[in-house]
């Protein structure tokens, strides 16, 4: 009993440590275009994000969930990174209770440890978007496909289904990823358990009538994607790197050193003998990301406008940690100490970075500046790409009017201008159709850096 209550002290610890390290990076107010596109979508009344919500190109449950957060903490940028850290500590909880009765202690530990080191984690886990919640419920999806194959009761199969749903009531490849998920334990059920594949089926049916409302949504949505946004086409050479886009530390040893070690663990799958279910499992976990990457790659061929973009791989990134997690718990343990002293390197070269960019210099100075300088009424225009600092202008001040250079005769008040390196010979060409700027200062927050000028109309 001391024993038991020991190793589950030990996995809840590390849970709490995985949680403060997410919340160390949220004190801050520096957001990107996408952030401030999210955010700004939820700031109205709960209808009206439906109605914006129907009108986007993804599920309406994150934009929901984040709504119901600032309604009742406040509109705060940090309470909407909360939002993000939530799900990432929900599937560090799942790690502590049912991976570690499952796997064993090791893996509890190893894989609650991957989700606040691993590459990428911290990012998204932080990030005012739908995807550390997409993460959640593809990983969940998959840890409890499991559990319903070890133990077909009611219970994990209902769980099983409600996250499956969840994740495609939040992003689409993370149902991809989901449906990855259904695959395999279709075939699991063809080859080892056909008398009990009616299981299967019934979960496919439950989750196929549930989902339909956002299937309805989502189809609309797809009418307007072409319109509304294209990826980078994915060719050799971005499929390669989105193959090894999970084990990309940002230290380029760090990251060979990763890759190594997970083909490494492959080899071993590969060349024993005796695997059992719990190999074969935590062998499709790694390979299901590899899935959605094939897939994804074949939609952004078939249609007009490729909406397949490496982040949208995040999803499956849990299940890869898993694998991970389970194979290595199997080594000697000679060699655990060597892969923990890695993986907790790996982890803080990625904290610095992490913490580097939520906490970027400069943020404070331009707010500081602007909430001195901006009045009612005022707007601004922008030389840029994708009017991406332009749109967070308007996230960080509302009664900010943000437009199109072309309707600048629309602001009746103060003109501000961002202007960015690339887009400086664009900016001066504006200028000689009769405007006078004056220069404002260098600013820079998030990712973004530009020139302010104030504009007047000679």
């Amino acid at each position: 009993m001391h024993k038991i209550k020991k190793d589950s002290f030990i996995a809840y610890f590390l849970l709490l440590i995985g949680t403060v390290i997410y919340c160390s990076l949220i004190f801050n107010e520096n957001v990107w275009l996408d952030e401030a596109f999210t955010a700004t979508l939820i700031r109205t009344d709960f209808m009206d994000v439906i109605a914006r919500s129907m009108q986007d190109t993804l599920p309406p449950l994150y934009n929901i969930l984040l709504k119901l957060m600032t309604d009742i903490w406040g509109y705060h940028i940090p309470v909407m990174k909360i939002t993000s850290i939530l799900p990432m500590v929900f599937t560090m909880l799942l790690g502590a209770t049912t991976i570690r009765r499952r796997f064993g202690n090791l893996a509890s530990y190893l894989f609650i440890i991957c989700l606040f080191t691993m590459p990428y984690l911290l990012f998204y886990g932080v990030e005012i978007r739908m995807y550390s919640w997409g993460f959640f419920f593809a990983t969940g999806s998959g840890i409890f496909a499991y559990e319903a194959v070890k133990n077909s009761c009611r219970k994990n199969w209902i769980f099983f289904t409600l996250l499956s749903l969840g994740a495609g009531y939040t992003h689409h490849f993370a149902f991809v990823t989901v449906g990855f998920v259904y695959l395999f334990l279709l075939i699991y059920y063809i080859i080892a358990e056909r008398e009990h594949i009616k299981r299967w089926f019934i979960c496919l049916g439950a989750t196929a009538v549930f989902y339909l409302p956002c299937l309805f949504v989502t189809l609309h949505q797809l009418k307007s994607v072409s319109g509304y946004f294209s990826m980078p086409d994915v060719d050799l050479t971005v499929f390669i790197k989105y193959m090894r886009y999970p084990f990309t530390v940002g230290n380029i040893f760090a990251s060979i050193a990763l890759l190594g070690l997970i083909l490494l663990l492959l080899l071993r799958f590969f060349l024993n003998k005796h695997r059992t279910l719990n190999d074969w499992y935590a062998f499709c976990c790694f390979i299901i990301y590899y899935g959605v990457l094939c897939f994804g790659t074949i939609i952004s061929k078939i249609m007009t406008a490729n909406i397949f973009v490496d982040r949208y791989l995040f999803f499956a990134f849990g299940l890869i940690w898993l694998f991970f997690a389970i194979e290595v718990s199997t080594l000697h343990k000679q060699y655990l100490a060597i892969i923990l002293i890695f993986v907790l390197t790996a982890g803080t070269i990625g904290y610095v970075a992490e913490w580097k960019l939520e906490y970027v210099t400069g943020t404070e100075t331009m707010l500081n500046f602007l909430d001195n300088s901006i009045d009612a009424g005022d707007g601004v225009i922008s030389f840029e790409d994708a009017e991406q600092i332009g749109t967070c202008l308007a996230f960080y001040y509302p009664e900010l009017q943000y437009v199109a250079v072309e309707n600048v005769a629309q602001i009746q008040n103060k003109i501000w201008c961002v202007v960015t390196e690339d887009f400086e010979t664009d900016f001066e060409a504006f200028l000689e159709k009769g405007y006078t700027a004056e220069f404002q200062g260098d600013f820079r927050f998030d990712r973004y850096e530009y020139k302010l000028y104030l504009l007047t109309r000679d």
